[in-house]
């Protein structure tokens, strides 16, 4: 696919365009007021030196224990519980993956703006929207039964720092591959937690189980992120290096005849969504070079089109909208042909 290309893209390497390839205006959210609490799980589970202060600490936040720790069900009583805490607490991996998120995220103060910034814009947006309180923790990855990269739990949203450590750590998330571990970086922990808060918003029609149903879905979560994180670049926002997107961008219009030609866009076949829109390495059915995800970046670029071509319509109602056919027809969507 790519290599018909080469000439072009090469001239391309030093420029990526935004979506909609024209610059948004950013609202001044400067006034809007809003509360980040964060709390440091981590600190405070490793500061315990006792089973009867892990007691303690339990009785002292019962929204901590029911909802995080108790979240997979594996533990019948506090006591099976406390015995798994003081086991985790002892194990020197756990008190690595502690102080190499010390290390790399120090008091976490950059990320709290990042997240504050983040939250003003979707206050902007959605203005009855109350922000979660953010509760770091480091898990072990998951391997005690409590944990994960983020949890999103209503009035607060947990997040796992062993996870976003990145390269310079320790230990990094086992059993993940390459093309899925890039991400797992501290420079993805706030984007990545912001896309998962979307989905508080993001309406989908669960019997609508189309290739472009989920490309529209992805879509929308893409451009949450773009609107309320408007100065992260994005190669971050969808998970692809400066030259992927060059050339998926430089590539639109072989990449939409392929979805067409192929009548991608209506089949509900589960491989069909797994090959286009989920996670892989590569979408081998376009080009071995073409990235995966590209129905998630397809079904942006669609959204992005369809805000342009309806100015009056805002964040909030696009999220409300599930009917992706109607925004594909809406969009008046005309990729750009380089061919």
């Amino acid at each position: 696919m790519y290599s018909h290309f080469l000439v072009g893209v090469l001239l391309l390497l030093t420029f990526v365009s935004c979506n909609n390839d024209t610059e948004k205006e950013v609202p001044d959210v400067s006034d809007i007021e809003v509360n980040v609490e964060v709390r440091r799980l981590e600190q405070e589970i490793f500061a315990l030196k006792s089973k009867d202060e892990i007691v303690k600490y339990l009785i002292e936040n019962p929204e901590i224990e029911h909802k995080y720790f108790l979240q997979a069900g594996l533990y019948p009583s506090r006591a099976y519980l406390v015995d798994a805490l003081w086991d985790f607490r002892q194990k020197v991996e756990n008190d690595t993956l502690k102080l190499d998120a010390d290390r790399i995220f120090g008091d976490f103060e950059k990320q709290k703006k990042e997240f504050e910034q983040a939250f003003k814009y979707i206050k902007y947006h959605f203005p009855d929207f109350v922000p979660p309180k953010i509760y770091t923790s480091v898990s072990g990855f998951a391997n005690w039964g409590f944990g994960g990269d983020v949890i999103d739990f209503g009035d607060f949203i947990v997040i796992g720092l062993d996870y976003f450590e990145g390269e310079t750590a320790t230990y990094r998330v086992p059993e993940v591959p390459n093309y899925i571990l890039k991400r797992y970086s501290p420079n993805y922990l706030v984007p990545f937690t912001i896309q998962i808060l979307s989905n508080r918003f993001n309406k989908v029609n669960a019997n609508d189980r189309t290739v472009l149903s989920h490309m529209i879905a992805w879509g929308k979560a893409y451009e949450f992120v773009d609107e309320v994180l408007p100065y992260v670049p994005d190669t971050i926002k969808v998970a692809y290096t400066e030259q992927q997107l060059v050339e998926v961008n430089y590539n639109e219009g072989y990449i939409w005849s392929h979805f067409v030609e192929n009548e991608l866009l209506y089949k509900s076949e589960r491989m069909a969504v797994k090959r286009y829109v989920d996670d892989r390495p590569t979408t081998s059915e376009i080009s071995g070079e073409s990235p995966g995800r590209i129905g998630r970046w397809l079904g942006w670029r669609i959204v992005g089109s369809y805000m342009k071509a309806n100015p009056k319509i805002t964040l909030s109602e696009l999220m409300a909208d599930d009917n992706a056919n109607k925004i594909l027809r809406q969009s008046k969507y005309k990729p750009l042909s380089r061919k």
